[in-house]
């Protein structure tokens, strides 16, 4: 009988995980991750100070790219969600909930990318590393607001790492070499 109402309501089949320490905001401006690319690089770090927009404060993430451009992302926490703050638009959106469960979705504050958790406890090798315990993500463009991204990839998060590897069509376009805490000014980090 137990069976048979474990398999009508699904119960105890769903798959969930605690996401806690799934995004790393470096609290020190001398750590860094260095990710590779298809063709090229980015280095990823957090300036010293946070800043605050309306009744919350950020932490800033700067990302270099080999090319020369740069893009800074506003993050925080709260205790359900790691969240990002878009300072065109003014909101909020969720980069992943704190406790997932498989098939989870939601979207973006205005509606321009839908996010599903497709993944719990996966595996991924990459060229510097193999991963265990992998939180997936997938991202899929609904409206072309960046025409410059692809219209789906995933996203994959380690614990303690945060971002590892992004993919398209189970094919990397980027991953995590190096993580470097402790960096000095003036230090090169990656080639």
């Amino acid at each position: 009988m137990l069976i048979l109402f474990l398999l009508m309501t699904g119960f105890g089949f769903s798959q969930t995980k605690d996401a806690n320490n799934y995004i790393i905001f470096f609290e020190n401006s001398n750590s860094a991750n260095y990710y590779r690319m298809e063709d090229g690089a980015y280095l990823d770090y957090y300036l010293p100070n946070k800043v605050k927009f309306g009744d919350h404060e950020y932490y800033v993430r700067v990302r270099k790219y080999s090319w020369g451009s740069v893009d800074t992302a506003y993050f925080r926490e709260n205790d359900h969600y790691y969240l990002h703050y878009d300072p065109k638009t003014q909101k909020e959106s969720v980069v992943l909930p704190k406790q997932v469960e498989l098939g989870q979705k939601w979207l973006e504050a205005d509606s321009s990318w839908s996010y599903e958790i497709i993944g719990i406890d996966k595996k991924l090798k990459t060229p510097a590393k193999t991963y265990k315990g992998l939180i997936v993500v997938e991202c899929i463009q609904l409206t072309n607001r960046d025409k410059l991204k692809d219209k789906v990839y995933h996203l994959y998060f380690a614990k303690g790492l945060g971002l590892v590897a992004s993919a398209r069509y189970e094919e990397l376009t980027s991953y995590l070499s190096i993580v470097k805490t402790g960096a000095k000014e003036g230090e090169t980090i990656g080639n």
